[in-house]
């Protein structure tokens, strides 16, 4: 945001934020169109906010990351902490995993082109001229609402899927056009902009034609026949129609929580529309089975809204400021009071480092990654790989709920976590094949339960108490302001020769 727009910024209504507000409080991912970055807001200091120092970071740059972003429009969170953005421009689905455990995809081979909507990007020969919205089935198959272009394509929900696994959906078989809206239509005639999988097990999309033809809404799609698209007459119904509001609908997001109640954005109006399809026809009366979940009653411009495991619905505002909003529905009676039941989590006004544009906004479902990582690599070990350590939870001290984590390493082998004051380096400790990344007074976590095997999956964790932290002279208290270096011994075997080799180390300073 340009200072201009800072300093002509017009005050909006209060909005509360209360200890409700911070319990729980999820880390998300938001999408910056302008400044073609990926954020991640997390709460570093519990208060219920994301306007702390540090606690927005750039996951990833589009302008000097390895994949150029031009309009990243859409952003989603895989449990297994990999992030997945749309660009309208570039149209392109680009893959983000943090490799190296150091917070961001920047680094090498981080950042990937997973689908190629251009032409001769991909072998089935798919554009996808303008990618949106975007959803990830838990079998990794995708739907990208998608629309067509001055340059061409259709207006499409497609569907992605790395059937081969070789680490994208660009192969013969992995990509197709699951429905068209408007096969061969003019530019704009129909918009899909959002897309879902129902509680029912049919998916939503959102659509917004100029042309009214579909009209402004959201659309149910289910293949009735298993053809593996939406060809049929009976495989599209309309879901909802929103009564007409003081202004033209722009209906660009829709999700659904755990319960299956869908929402649609409307940025037109500046509201949200709960639906609950009661009777489940397939069909939303606007009379019963729909209601005015939120208004904004100021212009507020609703990007994109996500859902968190408590079932508040987290609202990307691009507006000035450009805001990250809470509402949860406290007192579950299917609407939000703008009073008590909306929470500000960002202002850029207030937030150390400003969003050019709020476009998307996605919860973090993989765990956040607390710590740096340093001595890495570690020397590879009989599984051909380097063992890392990392750390999920929080480096708050009171919450005590760090959990260790070290992969890479060889399959059947015992380990345990190593800790010290004193981050080190020696070379071949003891006679090990590694390197020990800890000095001064190290401690052993070889309580029982605490020596584990990395049996098939090469991977061992630890739920760490805080309140016993092991050193040789006892246990001690973590306590705020402290540093601490973590680190893994495991067997090994090299050559046919029994030995033991390390992970890379972890530094935490708890607060």
């Amino acid at each position: 945001m340009s200072r201009l727009k800072r300093l002509l910024s017009a005050p909006f209504a209060l909005v509360l934020v209360t200890g409700a507000a911070a319990q729980g409080l999820s880390d998300v991912f938001v999408c910056d169109s302008s400044s073609r970055l990926i954020w991640r807001c997390t709460d570093s200091d519990s208060n219920g906010d994301y306007n702390g120092p540090n606690e927005t970071s750039v996951f990833y740059s589009g302008v000097t990351g390895a994949v150029p972003l031009s309009f990243n429009a859409a952003v989603w969170s895989s449990p297994d902490g990999t992030v997945w953005v749309t660009d309208t421009t570039e149209d392109v689905l680009v893959r983000l995993v943090d490799l190296d455990g150091n917070g961001d995809a920047n680094g090498n081979g981080e950042a990937t082109v997973w689908f190629d909507g251009r032409l001769g990007g991909n072998a089935e020969g798919v554009l996808m001229t303008s990618a949106r919205g975007l959803w990830r089935d838990p079998d990794g198959v995708f739907f990208v609402a998608s629309n067509n272009t001055t340059s061409g394509g259709n207006d499409a929900i497609l569907r992605l899927e790395d059937v081969n696994q070789d680490g994208d959906a660009n192969d013969l078989g992995e990509a197709r056009e699951f429905y068209t809206p408007s096969l061969g239509g003019l530019v704009g005639d129909s918009i899909p902009t959002a897309i879902v999988r129902g509680a029912d097990g049919a998916l939503y999309y959102s659509d917004n034609g100029i042309a009214a033809n579909p009209p402004r809404g959201a659309y149910r799609l289910e293949d009735r026949d298993g053809s593996g698209t939406i060809d049929q007459a009976n495989e599209v119904s309309t879901f909802f129609l929103a009564p007409p509001q003081g202004s033209n609908a722009f209906h660009w997001e829709i999700t659904v929580d755990p319960q299956g109640t869908i929402y649609l954005g409307d940025n037109g109006n500046d509201l949200i529309w709960r639906l609950v399809d009661a009777n489940l026809d397939g069909v939303i009366d606007p009379a019963t089975e729909s209601n005015l979940f939120w208004s904004a009653g100021v212009q507020s411009t609703i990007w994109d809204i996500d859902v968190a495991p408590d079932g508040s619905l987290y609202v990307a505002e691009d507006q000035t400021p450009d805001r990250v909003l809470r509402l949860f529905d406290a007192n579950l009676d299917g609407s939000i009071d703008p009073a008590t039941e909306v929470f500000e989590l960002y202002n850029e006004l207030v937030a150390p480092n400003a969003f050019g544009s709020a476009q998307a906004i996605a919860i973090a479902n993989g765990p956040r990654r607390v710590g740096v990582s340093f001595c890495g690599p570690a020397v590879i070990n009989s599984s051909g790989a380097s063992a890392t350590i990392s750390a999920s939870g929080s480096d708050l001290a009171a919450r005590n709920d760090l959990v260790l984590e070290a992969a890479s390493l060889p399959l059947s082998s015992f380990a345990f976590f190593l800790t010290s004051d004193t981050a080190g380096f020696t070379t071949n400790p003891g006679g090990s094949q590694g390197n020990l990344c800890l000095a001064g007074a190290i401690g052993r976590y070889v309580r029982p339960g605490q020596i584990q095997n990395s049996a098939g999956s090469g991977a061992v964790s630890l739920a760490l108490d805080l309140t016993q932290h092991p050193t040789p002279t006892g246990f001690v208290g973590v306590q705020p302001g402290q540093t601490w270096h973590f680190t893994t011994w495991f067997r090994d075997n090299v050559g046919g020769a029994a030995t033991s080799n390390f992970s890379d180390g972890l530094s935490v300073t708890f607060r």
